[in-house]
């Protein structure tokens, strides 16, 4: 390869190049590939350039076929995507005996974070299993299981709850896991570079949410960021207070950020807006839909908060996945899954230009080379198709 191009000028093509071109270009030498996996600084600097060129990570679900299937769509206003081959067959296949009946057909996903996705499915009968996976560049880590549940031991049972982020300081994935059985809840992380498991000393907040596959969190500023209703009897859920509960990636430690004043006891759901938090509170109507949005201007200000919209709509109920990568539109499910938009500035709707619905998972995702030349790492093949 030096007797052709000095090794500082690849760097400067590669770096300019799309994904896709990066790992074609893995497939011209060993040498190509070596300087390729090996080299971090040109893995963030790729994965920097991709930032510019936001898409939408889409999941449907065909619950009739027990398949999912999963797209990378450029552009709300076109009908161009990209679909991506379903990984869970060879992730099943890799974890569970194929002669297993108990084997589970499709994982949850848990969130994305620069490229990558984390799933996870709660399955008594094997335990709690996660992975990490990138569908750019068709590869997936699997996190150390649980220990293995007896079904007929009811003492054993445990259940367990994911949260993923990045880690800028020490520049590494990790994934917190709560898990939860009849003696408490125990706290861990995991680290992509570590590749295992570490239990947490640190307190963890009381009524803590992240103990269900409906409660969503937003990654933002370094932490996940979870609502936390506050109950006075969890036998009748009276909620009497709301906060926002957050995990800090680096220093490993919990912390809460004060509600506006309005949101106090009431149901919201939490997102991501641009480089800080936003909520949506809704009210529960019979034939309307009903949401006052906020955003915190400021991260981490409380007195910061603003109010950006109010939605009253008639008909079918709204369920919101979170705001645009750039905050200037919100993003929701109606009826059976057909996704709707709303500018904030013009409060106008507008469809998603796809054919077909029921997709109950949508978030900003860029494409990036993370995992690529990880030694625990495991390749699926299958190519993405317009």
């Amino acid at each position: 390869m030096s007797d052709y191009l000095p090794e500082n000028v690849i760097h400067e093509i590669l770096k300019r190049l799309p994904i896709k071109s990066v790992i074609q270009c893995c497939l011209v030498s060993r040498s190509w590939k070596s300087l390729i996996e090996s080299s971090t600084h040109l893995t963030r600097k790729v994965q920097s350039n991709n930032q510019n060129d936001p898409l939408f990570l889409l999941l449907k679900d065909i619950a009739e076929k027990d398949q999912s299937n999963w797209c990378l769509w450029k552009n709300q206003d076109s009908g161009e995507y990209i679909k991506i081959q379903n990984p869970f067959p060879c992730i099943i296949n890799s974890i569970f005996p194929k002669t297993d009946r108990f084997t589970p057909k499709n994982f949850n996903v848990v969130g994305t974070c620069n490229g990558l996705v984390c799933l996870a499915v709660d399955f008594s009968y094997y335990g709690s299993v996660a992975v990490i996976w990138n569908p750019s560049i068709r590869k997936f880590v699997t996190l150390p299981k649980l220990r293995v549940s007896n079904p007929k031991d009811g003492t054993d049972f445990n259940v367990a709850s994911y949260a993923f982020g990045y880690d800028s300081r020490a520049k590494d994935y990790k994934v917190l896991r709560i898990v939860s059985d009849f003696c408490g809840d125990e706290t861990e992380v995991w680290s992509l570079a570590r590749g295992s498991w570490k239990t947490l000393t640190a307190p963890m907040p009381k009524d803590f949410p992240c103990r269900s596959d409906n409660v969503r969190y937003a990654f933002v500023n370094g932490a996940v960021h979870w609502v936390q209703h506050r109950l006075e009897d969890r036998r009748d859920e009276a909620i009497v207070d709301t906060v926002i509960v957050l995990f800090d990636m680096a220093s490993e430690l919990f912390g809460e950020i004060t509600m506006p004043e309005d949101l106090r006891g009431k149901h919201c759901f939490i997102s991501r807006y641009m480089e800080s938090i936003g909520l949506f509170m809704s009210e529960t109507l019979e034939n309307s839909s009903d949401f006052d949005m906020w955003m915190m201007r400021d991260y981490g200000v409380v007195e910061s908060w603003t109010k950006l919209l109010i939605i009253r709509l008639e008909g079918p109920k709204l369920c919101p996945h979170g705001f645009t990568q750039n905050g200037n539109e919100a993003v929701f499910t109606v009826g059976e899954g057909r996704l709707l938009m709303v500018d904030l500035k013009t409060k106008q709707f507008g469809e998603f230009a796809i054919e077909e619905y029921r997709y109950h998972f949508l978030d900003c995702f860029v494409e990036s080379l993370a995992l690529l030349g990880h030694a625990n790492a495991v390749s699926y093949r299958g190519a993405r198709n317009k």
